[in-house]
């Protein structure tokens, strides 16, 4: 077998491996409710890369690895899959002008996806994938015995897990809810893969059915995070090529005050990735240097995984839709909401125009938001994005849309935009109801019940898996065992003599004894009207409302 069938087969094996074990890295991903995204990231980011090869012969293997590295960089998806896309581009540089697999060929191609992977970052944290690949590189080049490779691939995968077993010691965050970290997890079954095809001469089989996904995630912030996360690749103009620094981009992004600063080159590409209070200010920087290939900019607590593309078949659809609009409405609203239940109630009791059930994880599309402008076709548009993830894709539409004026009341919860929408009024001016609404919102406490998926501790709260944990204001609040402590011990210092109405969505979880009890609870403990909907909401038992 060749050199480069002999990679491509590990490059297969190890793609394979990560796709088995992306929904468990997911879990790694400190919060228990399903939402986390590295093991999405990294394998969409690795699918992407594979596909660059997956049909085509290679006859060496700098070509090979070259190839994958560009696709894996065209395609890297979150901070893990821009750096595990770079740990590739050291295989890479190492591999150029190489002909065989041996000792030296792998010692220079560790040593450079290190140092690839660490100029990357404008701000290395210790206790992440970097120091996985980092202390495996060290480890391989302190070999100076000649191994068969089923002995050398053995021992970097021990070397690498020992290094993932370290990382919570490493940073206090992981150890503090008891995991490794999600994207050095993730390189490690990267090399496992590799490994397996060493030892086996086969790649690991794709799973048929994956582990399912059932909410313990650990979302983690490595430092103080803010803003969105913004993410765009520049095909670059023939006078930046070769010729526009990396540092230059990375000292120009930390003045602004982004955190979390990666960006990469290859040849004729600038890929970025950044945290930023200004995502704008972000991507008309870099627009001076080339055409968007693609943008992606989203809130940080969710960093899902939305890509907003500007392809010019897109633009030229839209301009005809905008053209055949009339504008025939003075004024309209939209709405963002987690399930057909509450969908249903926004439609049928609010009156609100145009609903967008965004699911369980509240993710619409600038193109979702632009659809809906369109289909209410008013000359001012009212948009109620009701989560903080999804503000900024609702600002993105406001800044496409060329006909509707459009105004974003900034809710980020169900409960405030359902006190948002009741405290519009379509006769005054947007200013004017924006300053109003804000002052309405502020008198919503807004409270959510769901049961933990993993033990953690957040907010100074213990929490035990199976529990009932509850979040006002996105604080959490108590986890206990039954929905009677939680009512007792947490709900009830939120209802007091001023509080005129309980607004309350029960989910798939909620059974017909947790709605009574509940109903029981309100019924025997507080002089307080409420409204019980069925919202059908996914993860949260009960979402309430208190004004």
């Amino acid at each position: 077998m060749k050199n480069a069938q002999i990679l491509k087969g590990m490059i297969t094996s190890g793609v394979n491996n990560l796709y088995n074990n992306y929904p468990h890295i997911d879990k790694l991903n400190v919060f228990p409710v399903p939402d986390g995204d590295t093991g999405t990231n990294m394998n969409l980011t690795c699918t992407n890369g594979f596909a660059e090869i997956e049909n085509e012969d290679f006859e060496n293997i700098g070509s090979l690895m070259a190839k994958f590295s560009r696709g894996l960089i065209m395609g890297a998806r979150g901070n893990s899959g821009v750096i595990f896309s770079q740990i590739i581009k050291g295989f890479s540089n190492g591999m150029k002008d190489k002909e065989n697999l041996d000792l030296e060929t792998w010692k220079d191609s560790f040593a450079k996806a290190k140092e690839v992977a660490y100029a990357a970052v404008m701000k290395p944290v210790e206790g992440t994938i970097l120091t996985v690949i980092r202390e495996t590189s060290e480890f391989v080049n302190s070999i100076t015995d000649e191994l068969t490779p089923d002995d050398f691939w053995d021992k970097v995968v021990v070397a690498a897990n020992k290094s993932l077993d370290g990382t919570p010691d490493l940073l206090p965050a992981l150890k503090e809810v008891g995991v490794v970290d999600s994207g050095g997890y993730g390189l490690v079954k990267f090399l496992e893969g590799m490994q397996y095809f060493i030892n086996k001469l086969k790649p690991v089989a794709k799973l048929k059915k994956l582990e399912e996904n059932t909410g313990a995630n650990i979302e983690m912030a490595i430092e103080d995070e803010f803003g969105y996360c913004t993410e765009a690749i520049v095909m670059l103009n023939d006078e930046f090529i070769n010729k526009l620094k990396v540092d230059t981009v990375r000292n120009t992004f930390e003045q602004y005050g982004n955190t979390s600063i990666v960006a990469v080159m290859d040849g004729d590409i600038l890929k970025i990735h950044t945290h930023a209070l200004m995502p704008g200010q972000v991507l008309s920087y870099l627009q001076q240097f080339g055409e968007f290939r693609t943008i992606k900019a989203e809130n940080m607590t969710l960093q899902a995984d939305r890509h907003v593309s500007n392809t010019a078949d897109e633009s030229s659809a839209r301009s005809t839709a905008q053209k055949q609009r009339t504008l025939k409405n003075e004024v309209a609203t939209i709405a963002v909401v987690r399930s057909k239940g509450m969908e249903d109630y926004f439609k049928n009791e609010l009156s609100v125009d145009y609903v967008i059930d965004g699911g369980s994880k509240m993710n619409p599309s600038t193109k979702d938001f632009m659809t809906a402008i369109e289909a209410v076709d008013a000359k001012k548009v009212y948009i109620f994005p009701n989560d903080s993830n999804v503000l900024l894709a609702a600002k993105q539409a406001k800044d496409l849309e060329k006909m509707s004026k459009v105004v974003v009341i900034e809710t980020k919860t169900i409960p405030q935009g359902i006190t948002a929408y009741l405290n519009l009024d379509t006769d005054e001016s947007a200013k004017k109801n924006e300053s109003n609404i804000a002052k309405a919102i502020k008198n919503v406490v807004s409270v959510s019940i769901n049961k933990a998926a993993r033990d953690a501790t957040i907010d100074g709260v213990n929490i035990k898996t199976g529990e009932y944990m509850m979040t006002a204001d996105k604080k959490i609040t108590i986890s206990a065992k039954t929905l009677n402590d939680v009512f007792t011990k947490s709900l009830s210092k939120y209802i007091t003599s001023k509080t005129e109405i309980l607004t309350i969505f029960t989910g798939q979880d909620a059974s017909f004894k947790d709605i009574n009890d509940l109903r029981k609870y309100l019924d025997e403990n507080h002089d307080v009207e409420y409204e019980v909907i069925d919202g059908q909401q996914e993860v949260y038992s009960f979402i309430i409302g208190i004004e």
